[in-house]
């Protein structure tokens, strides 16, 4: 009688198989509940990614800072603690700019933005009148138009508005609380971004150590030069984006009183900030900035909005952006346009911020990748080519010593 042999190997991969099987079927069907415990776990370490955020954007400074204060070399004791005093100095330089900022441009701010809410009612009634005003024609005969925007504005008022406002005052109520959860937040944040500063070194230790036993020394250079890569590309655009916004932001705003816009700062202060959106923001906020001046001013003003906004875009787009940016970020225009549809559509406006830097990483690695392999083809193709070379000489050598014996004998 024959023993049987099992096949321990073939039994275990298929039940690996029927596990891994069994997993992404409970995955997908209950892919809500996993998404709602993400949401949950991301929401309670939210304060840990902000500080590790913050900490991101200052440990530049911090470094630059630590390394002025170690050339004190008279005073060991001060140079001794450069880090700790690194960290005290930049923080408090970054309450001191936000404390001016908030002094004197907050209450220029808010006062443009009570104008505005104030002008809203006067807005809205412009608006219906130039909407009115309108002659559809063929439009109105095909779909009814005119018929439906009387219907809408008839039954449409501010005062609707206010009224089902204030309907919503739970809503508000929430929007409070919420609010003061995210300034505890915010605060919790701070203070783990100054340990994060402070015990960096201890942090990169723990982690390069984790990683060497998991990854190959070879793995680990390359992740090293892209983590650089990276590092060098994200801290150049975001720095360079917010030199620009600040620039475009003042001059934006030094050209709309010069040509007596109102609420000038307040659409200045906008145009700044939607240039930190590469592409689009500056194009969506100069329409939006040119529209309220033709509707708050008249016809002139709005067209010499419209000329030195468009002017002052090129300068920007071909002079100091160019000047900001240098060639770090020079990537196919296709891909940046693709890029920012994604980075919208997933993350909304800060993918659109992050997708640029992130393109151009991602060009960077396809580049290297591609250049690599066609550098090991070229070199496998020059080896193949010198080795035929070599069998054609040798046989060339040797039908010449035949022939010579030949002929000899």
């Amino acid at each position: 009688m024959k023993r049987l042999k099992i096949n321990w190997v073939l039994w275990i991969q298929g039940l690996l198989f029927v596990a891994a099987a069994v997993i992404v079927f409970n995955a997908v069907v209950s892919i809500d509940v996993i998404l709602a415990a993400i949401g949950r776990f991301l929401s309670v370490i939210s304060p840990v990614i902000m500080a590790a955020v913050i900490a991101y954007l200052l440990s530049r400074p911090c470094k630059w800072v630590e390394k002025w204060i170690k050339r004190v070399e008279k005073y060991p004791f001060i140079a001794k603690r450069a880090r700790g005093l690194s960290v005290l100095f930049v923080y408090l330089m970054v309450i001191w700019i936000v404390y001016v900022v908030l002094s004197f441009l907050f209450p220029l701010l808010i006062n443009n933005i009570i104008d505005f809410i104030d002008f809203v009612p006067d807005l809205y009634n412009e608006v219906e009148a130039f909407v009115m005003d309108i002659e559809w024609e063929t439009l109105d005969e095909m779909f009814n138009i005119q018929e439906a925007i009387e219907e809408f504005f008839n039954d449409f008022d501010v005062q609707t508005v206010i009224g089902l406002a204030t309907q919503y005052l739970g809503a508000l109520t929430n929007f409070a609380i919420s609010t003061a959860f995210w300034l505890f937040d915010f605060v919790l944040a701070l203070i783990i971004s100054i340990y994060v500063l402070l015990y960096k070194d201890v942090i990169f230790t723990t982690v390069g150590r984790v990683v060497n036993l998991i990854m190959s020394s070879e793995s680990i250079r390359t992740l090293n030069y892209y983590i650089k890569q990276a590092d060098d590309l994200f801290y150049k655009f975001i720095g360079a984006q917010f030199l620009d916004a600040c620039i475009m932001g003042g001059l934006s705003i030094i050209l709309l009183l010069l040509l007596n816009v109102r609420f000038a700062i307040f659409l200045g202060i906008l145009l700044g900030v939607a240039n930190m959106i590469p592409k689009f923001g500056s194009i969506i906020a100069s329409i939006i900035v040119i529209a309220l001046t033709f509707i708050t001013g008249d016809v002139s003003q709005g067209i010499w909005t419209a000329i030195l906004l468009t002017a002052l875009q090129q300068f920007d787009g071909n002079v100091i952006g160019p000047i900001i940016m240098g060639d770090a970020l020079k990537i196919n225009p296709i891909l940046v346009f693709f890029s920012l549809l994604v980075g919208a559509a997933y993350f909304g406006i800060l993918g659109m911020f992050l997708s640029i830097p992130v393109a151009a990483l991602v060009n960077i690695i396809l580049t290297n990748i591609i250049e690599a392999k066609e550098t090991m083809q070229l070199h496998s193709d020059q080896v193949a080519r010198k080795e035929a070379s070599n069998i054609v000489q040798e046989r060339y050598k040797t039908k010449f010593r035949f022939k010579t014996k030949k002929s000899r004998s």
